[in-house]
């Protein structure tokens, strides 16, 4: 039976620790007022999010260090400032401060696909950690923000929710994730070459992560080129690459951020792979 998938079709709330401000009348604060202050705050390098709010339609944007990352609303369809203005004309609007991480991290997952997850509130706490998940957990009204098995900030479950992970780690992002990784892990073999320590840690790692076993050949390395068998799902391929990525660079005495592989940090698989902090 197929994986139900749902798309995010609601506003997620957003941290308001450092709201600028919260539920405005574009009939008071004009959306020419309203643009010429967003752009001043964009030249002094502002990340966090504008929302506007008309009836059931909304409209979010989201900024990183003074760069406009787009906007967009239900579903994850992206749209234009001209567009949400005709969309939403006397909205109701919010702005809100947030780290460039979180900035990131709700730009990245604005058309993930959430997978129910099986258990409750707080039980499941310990498997997202274990998966270093990277994503939004919604349940009811809270979402809380999470990287490499850490909480951002957010709203976390009650005792006993039932929860739904957004996350591009899903299958419907898989041919974009092993393009990820195939790239990385050449540019860090070209580098260092890496087979013979590889051989050696997926040999030892086989047991927690089957899909690196090197007999049965469903994740290879060879002369630095990845091969992932389609069979292999991501929720399987994407912890045991990083578990046998560390174990690899820390057998080899090497740090990830050493390697030509910098550039990569700009592109959202970076850390939705649990890398953003190596």
């Amino acid at each position: 039976m197929p994986l139900e998938l749902h798309p995010l079709n609601q506003l997620v709330p957003v941290p308001l620790d450092a709201a600028v401000y919260t539920g405005l009348s574009t009939d008071h604060y004009p959306w020419t007022e309203i643009i010429s202050d967003l752009a001043l705050r964009q030249a002094q390098e502002f990340s966090g999010t504008f929302d506007g709010v008309q009836g059931s339609r909304w409209v979010r944007f989201v900024w990183t260090r003074g760069v406009l990352l787009g906007g967009f609303t239900r579903g994850g369809q992206t749209l234009s400032w001209e567009t949400a203005m005709r969309g939403v004309p006397r909205a109701t609007v919010s702005l809100t401060a947030l780290s460039p991480s979180l900035s990131d991290l709700i730009w990245s997952t604005r058309d993930a696909q959430g997978r129910p997850l099986r258990g409750a509130w707080p039980d499941l706490r310990a498997e997202l950690e274990r998966d270093r998940f990277h994503g939004l957990l919604l349940a009811g009204d809270s979402c809380s923000f999470w990287t490499s098995g850490r909480v951002l900030g957010g709203t976390l479950p009650v005792a006993g929710a039932t929860c739904v992970a957004y996350s591009q780690n899903s299958e419907a992002n898989r041919e974009k994730l092993v393009a990820f990784w195939r790239e990385l892990m050449a540019r860090i073999h070209r580098a260092a070459p890496l087979d013979a320590t590889w051989r050696q840690i997926t040999m030892r790692l086989a047991e927690s992560y089957p899909c690196l076993d090197p007999f049965a050949q469903d994740i290879h390395l060879s002369g630095g080129q990845l091969t992932i068998d389609e069979e292999v799902t991501v929720a399987e391929f994407r912890p045991a690459l990083l578990a046998a990525l560390e174990a690899t660079l820390a057998r080899l005495g090497l740090r990830l951020l050493d390697l030509p592989v910098t550039d990569l940090r700009d592109r959202p698989e970076w850390s939705a792979a649990g890398l953003e902090s190596r």
